[in-house]
């Protein structure tokens, strides 16, 4: 996979004009294109963020660049799918963050089968769980992937650039509603 085609984002946003527009849509063909992610990497990063959001449009954007490319079919829908297995731990861990009692609610006891050997293999799988956790703002959740990802050997760039690609998939999700 060398270049991702930015073309059906100019599709989506063309009912909107302006600097701010004009910024969002920068900032995520740079992310996509020029950023320390690969291109496969972005793409399934935005497939999951996207999801989650609950942001179509863009979510179709990406399974068909991703399908374009010769991602198994398999591997799309685990990346899209990884949104909501994070949304559930999400939620859970911001409630034990919040009440401050984590000793009397040690064990979840929420069934994750996919996190123990993800069809994307554990480091992509954490990348997105990552970026998931990060638009979802679960803090307890965002410190461990992150140490994970840096204990792993991943680059804090790379790391930097999943949290940006959500922070612009957000603002254009409100962008475009």
């Amino acid at each position: 996979m060398n270049t991702i085609s930015v073309e059906p984002i100019d599709t989506l946003l063309e009912a909107h004009t302006g600097v701010i527009p004009r910024d969002l849509k920068l900032n995520l063909t740079r992310l996509l294109q020029d950023g320390a992610l690969s291109p496969e990497e972005a793409l399934l990063a935005t497939l999951a963020i996207s999801t989650s959001l609950g942001y179509p449009e863009m979510s179709s954007y990406a399974r068909q660049q991703l399908s374009q490319a010769g991602v198994a079919e398999d591997q799309i829908q685990e990346a899209a799918q990884s949104a909501s297995i994070m949304g559930m731990l999400n939620i859970y861990y911001r409630f034990r963050h919040f009440v401050g009692s984590q000793e009397e609610y040690r064990v979840a006891g929420l069934r994750m089968t996919a996190l123990a050997k993800p069809v994307l293999g554990k480091e992509r799988f954490e990348m997105l769980a990552f970026a998931v956790s990060v638009v979802n703002g679960c803090e307890s959740c965002v410190r461990a992937h992150e140490k994970t990802l840096r204990d792993g050997g991943v680059p804090a760039e790379k790391v930097h650039d999943l949290a940006k690609l959500s922070a612009v998939l957000k603002a254009l999700q409100t962008l475009t509603r």
